[in-house]
């Protein structure tokens, strides 16, 4: 009889393995949805998808690598051996139908394919092929039953085996059983499958592959890079749904991953992060078509998850050709394409807010200081009442404290909801909106002008109150009475007062889901105590509530309740201006008329307040367009006559850019980093001379990384450039430039403390005078683990690295 504790660990195990299997169901989800979108052609995907169902684009984006990636090894080592007698061996296969989709394209000459997963799993998949005609009518079944329990099916050219990786012994034995020859050219593969194993199993297992088989190869695909916090973040997500990732500590790197293959027995080893194979190895007509079929606008996750997983191959002989590369030559063991050198370690240091005051929480949104004191961020995504959404509300930052100030601020005609906008701060304190988007496929085409008025005693004097009340005001009758119906609006509650005698009532508004809705923020923010408000109007004649919000919401309401919190706004007959009060002070908001050459809607572009001809004016630079152009325009408004102007620049011109930082120094604009029109990121330096309009790029020397969404500010003649994405790892920490003297430096960020990730991306950041830049927001998405949000403020001490380069 078993004691308890052997029991325990039994079903510890099965447990996981449990959890292990179900990252197969939700893989072949992904592979089936991004097979369905067009990205690559599978049509026998979704007879193992018990429920089809439509991912995101970014998941399109990084299921189509991976399937790109093995696709290419599996065919070109069928083309290495020709007619030759060869075999696959698909450890871990899951619902893969890498079989069903060769075979039915006549690939599979004088190839045998066998896949291997835990004994459950398999049971599924061959109940799954027996019940589908589409499928037995591709398998050459063999009528003499089963040798062993481990194995489900015996055809011709396909077996099904049911054996535990960790169990080598079985698993050859099953090998053997169903006429597997360890004599014949065998591609083995992994996909993300040793990673779940322990150091010392999965090792043993690329040692018996090398060992059994006189002229294997092997194809893995699976995690790296684990110290950073897109990397500590991933695993956090395995470790929670009980599958974590047990190898990727022991083999971090490609290099560890190759020198793993080497020490085991296999003759020669190369292995590319998926950045590298998709901008080196995937044609460009390819990518072009890959970048069209879906409206994408998650550059930061992708390049991140990118560089967080990896392609390997290695073999017992000597091959002729990569079969990664899709190259006819020899191969020699490279741990990496990258050729920048290492940052400076060491250097950076985090000052970390206190838990209570870390209330900063989205990513894509603007920020922009005023007066020195305050900064005003506004837009972006983030949480609110434990759902994700983008966010409406105006965020007003106490320097002197770091405290903030949550300002929700609503109208059904006002853009206030915008991701990847601009935020402008003049020197008298004004701060225009420009840009932006509410999702992909709806552009914000109303420019903001925000007026802060605040009472600098009680700012003093402020308490630590994080969300603050929007105070009652008064109605203006002149202006009521200039309009028939003045209607007073917010997203989560709607005012309607008119000229005429009625009835008031009280009623709650919802808005309903549609494409371009907000995400149904409505509904989330009615449902929170800390954003209710009382909604009141005066009846209509036509005795309803209704009216489309832009163009692509309805605002529908329903009678309900009385709401106990209040919020009131300012709003003149025009409905272009609004006022909402706070503890500190107030907020005009302004919808400004745009004259001359107004700018195409854009996101993802660049802006900065300069000075030309004496007068202060703002400055745009490129950006992305709802069609998915990337624009290389320069644009100044004048905020005295609210006209646009579109500069005609020569020199050097840096070409279509997005996601990318301008500066304004000495007349000049400071412009870099980047995504060009190929998606690539780029690390230029270009400055534009405002007085002639004329473009250069300046030859930096030192260390200096490609870089975008980064932010960047100018001190001292050194131009500052603060995290941001590449194509690299680890991602960028902050740069100096010394604009004098040309000279750059890296320097890498602090180590990241487990409990309180920060991700330098979708960020934004101010720089104060005494060399500290406050971090603001930041993090994303995060491919299929979740969504992270930076805990800020965070103080990032840069004038060490500013000394370095004087």
């Amino acid at each position: 009889m078993e004691d308890i504790s052997s029991l325990a660990k039994k079903t510890n195990k099965s447990r996981r393995e449990t959890a292990v299997q179900g990252t197969n169901d939700s893989s072949i989800v992904s592979k089936c949805s991004t097979s369905s979108c067009g990205y690559f052609n599978d049509p026998f995907l979704h007879y193992f998808v018990s429920k089809v169902s439509r991912r995101a684009p970014l998941i399109h984006r990084g299921y189509y690598i991976r399937a790109v990636a093995f696709d290419r090894i599996i065919k070109n080592f069928l083309e290495l051996y020709g007619d030759a007698k060869k075999q696959i061996i698909s450890l871990g296969c899951g619902f893969d139908s890498s079989y069903f989709r060769l075979k039915s394209a006549q690939l599979l000459n004088k190839a045998v394919f066998c896949e291997i997963d835990f004994p459950e799993l398999v049971k599924r998949k061959r109940l799954l092929i027996e019940n589908t005609d589409d499928l037995m009518s591709l398998i050459e079944k063999v009528e003499k039953p089963p040798l062993s329990p481990h194995i489900e099916l015996s055809c011709t050219d396909y077996h099904l085996l049911g054996v535990d990786l960790t169990q080598l012994n079985t698993l050859e034995a099953a090998l053997k059983m169903c006429g597997i020859n360890f004599d014949v050219p065998t591609l083995l593969l992994s996909e993300c499958v040793m990673t779940y194993m322990t150091r010392r199993c999965s090792t043993e297992l690329v040692k018996w592959a090398s060992e059994t088989f006189e002229e294997a190869i092997f194809g893995m695909y699976e995690q790296m890079n684990p110290d950073d916090a897109f990397g500590l973040f991933m695993q956090n997500h395995f470790h929670s749904i009980g599958s974590p990732l047990k190898c990727i500590n022991a083999f971090p790197t490609l290099e560890s991953q190759i020198r793993r293959f080497l020490n085991t027995g296999w003759s020669w080893c190369e292995a590319f992060d998926m950045n590298t194979f998709y901008y080196k190895f995937v044609e460009t007509q390819e990518k072009r078509r890959i970048e069209k079929l879906e409206t994408f606008d998650e550059y930061e996750e992708l390049n991140l998850k990118y560089s967080h997983y990896f392609i390997l191959t290695a073999s017992t002989v000597d091959l002729k050709r990569s079969l990664i590369r899709d190259r006819e030559n020899k191969i020699n063991v490279s741990f990496s394409d990258s050729t920048f050198q290492p940052a400076i370690t060491n250097v950076l240091a985090f000052r970390r807010m206190p838990e209570d005051d870390q209330s900063v929480r989205r990513f894509g949104h603007a920020s922009s200081i005023i007066n020195e004191r305050c900064t005003v961020t506004t837009g972006g995504f983030g949480e609110i009442d434990g759902r994700h959404q983008r966010l409406a509300e105006i965020t007003i930052t106490d320097l002197g404290t770091f405290k903030s100030y949550h300002v929700p601020c609503y109208s059904t005609h006002v853009q206030y909801s915008r991701m990847h906008h601009a935020s402008i701060s003049l020197s008298n304190g004004t701060t225009y909106l420009v840009g932006g988007r509410q999702s992909p496929y709806f552009m914000c085409n109303q420019m903001l002008k925000l007026t802060l008025n605040i009472n600098l005693e009680k700012l003093q004097h402020s308490t630590s109150k994080e969300h603050v009340d929007a105070q009652d005001v008064v109605i203006d009758p002149a202006a009521v009475a200039s309009k028939e119906s003045v209607m007073f609006a917010q997203q989560d509650g709607v005012q309607r007062r008119n000229g005429k005698t009625g009835g008031r009532r009280t009623k709650k508004c919802h808005r309903s889901d549609s494409e371009h809705s907000e995400d149904n923020q409505t509904q989330s923010y009615l449902n929170s105590e800390q954003y209710q408000a009382k909604v009141q109007y005066t009846a209509t004649p036509r005795g309803d509530c209704q009216w489309d919000a832009y163009e692509h919401s309805r605002i529908n309401c329903d009678t309900s309740d009385k709401l106990d919190y209040e919020h009131s706004i300012i709003e003149n007959e025009r409905l272009s201006t609004l006022t909402w009060t706070f503890e500190l002070g107030s907020i005009e908001v302004n919808i400004v008329s745009q004259k001359g050459s107004v700018p195409i809607e854009r996101w993802r572009h660049a802006a900065a307040a300069v000075f030309v001809d004496g007068k202060e004016k703002l400055f745009v630079h490129g950006g992305k367009t709802k069609s998915c152009d990337v624009l290389e325009d320069c644009l100044l408004f004048d905020p005295d006559t609210e006209a646009w102007e579109e500069l005609k620049c020569s020199g050097e011109l840096p070409g279509p850019r997005h996601s990318h930082c301008v500066s304004y120094w000495n007349g000049h604009i400071v412009l870099s980093g980047g995504v060009n029109a190929y998606h690539e990121p780029v690390g230029d330096i270009c400055l534009l001379d405002l007085s002639r309009n004329q473009w250069e790029k300046m030859d930096v020397t030192g260390n200096l990384y490609s870089r975008y969404s980064h932010t960047a500010h100018i001190h001292e003649d050194k131009l500052i450039l603060v995290g941001g994405v590449n194509v690299h790892h680890p991602p960028p920490g902050v740069a100096v430039i010394n604009l004098r003297t040309r000279k750059a430096l890296e320097f890498a960020l602090p180590n990241q403390d487990k409990r309180s990730l920060l991700m330098f991306h979708r960020h934004t950041s101010i720089m104060l005078a005494s060399g500290d830049v406050v971090i603001l927001g930041g993090g994303g998405n995060c491919f299929s683990f979740g969504t992270h949000l930076n805990r800020t403020p965070v103080l990032l001490n840069v004038v060490p690295c500013v000394e370095a380069v004087q």
